[in-house]
Formats: C-alpha cells, structure tokens, sequence
C-alpha cells in the first residue's frame, strides 16, 4: 500500500514541479524555488497520506522532484539563451498558419523546431530538412502545403498504430 502511495505522491508532485513553467517569476522558479514548493507540496500531501511520518519522507522526495525539475528549467533558460539568435525569422515569405501547422506536426513525430509559433527560422527550416532527407525528399527546408500534408500524414499513421 505504501509503494501505491508512494506512486500516487510521485506523480503529483512531478506534474506540479513543472506548473512554474506556465507562469513568470513565480515563488516556485529556479532551483531553490522547486525544493521549496516541492517540499511543501509533499509535505502536506504525505502528511494526508500518512501523517507525521508521511509529511516527512512528502517533504523530502517532493522537495528532491521539485529540485530537479528547477534545474532543468534553468538549464533550459540557459540553453534558450545561448541558442537564441537560431529563433531569429529568416524569412516572412510562408504563411505564418502553414509555418505553424508543420511545426507542430514536426514535433508530434519527434523533429524539433524549436519556437512553435509560426515564424520560419533556422531551428524550423533544419527540422524541415531533417524530416526530407529522412524521408527520401527534396532536402530545401522550405515548407510547402504538400510537405505539410505529407507530415500529417505522417503523424496519423504513427498515432493510429498504438
């Protein structure tokens, strides 16, 4: 029964140690910030499971999840920093809703495009080319509405066979 709780607590917790992603400069962002919402969010969970004894061993593993879920978004802070002139618009020529939809698609089957916000850049144009040279195409990372039919295409497939 323990290790069902235990379970149950993980998930929770790991699902609340990302919510400061959604929000900007919140209490719970950073690496300090994530132990110390982790904890409390364990502690009062594990302290409902099972009292005393629950709140403590809540505090820690919820306090350890939420550490390593701040170091990550830092990392990724850090990472989105460093590679920020890759989200530079290289061209305005595509509709932005056709840039957007195959971005989107791309990322359903695994290519990353970086920003999924319609804008054509470098990250988007590379995700195209990978996805061409890996499917036998015309390699030129320029996205088409035939290209985009074809990735949706793609994605049907994959997500009607599990």
């Amino acid at each position: 029964m323990h290790k069902i709780m235990a379970t149950i607590l993980s998930i929770i917790i790991l699902n609340f140690s990302f919510i400061p992603y959604a929000t900007s400069k919140s209490l719970c962002d950073g690496p300090a910030g994530g132990l110390l919402c982790g904890a409390g969010i364990g502690g009062g969970i594990g302290s409902a499971l099972d009292g005393e004894d629950g709140a403590k061993t809540g505090a820690i593993f919820g306090g350890l999840m939420g550490l390593a879920a701040g170091i990550n978004e830092a990392e990724q802070n850090r990472n989105y920093s460093e590679n920020s002139e890759r989200n530079v618009i290289i061209s305005n020529e595509y509709p932005a809703l056709l840039v957007y939809n195959t971005q989107i698609a791309l990322i359903s089957i695994g290519y990353y495009v970086g920003m999924y916000d319609g804008s054509f850049t470098d990250e988007t144009s590379d995700a195209i080319k990978s996805y061409q040279k890996d499917n036998n195409l015309i390699v030129n990372g320029i996205p088409t509405e035939e290209l985009y039919e074809r990735i949706k295409r793609d994605v049907a497939k994959l997500y009607t066979q599990e």
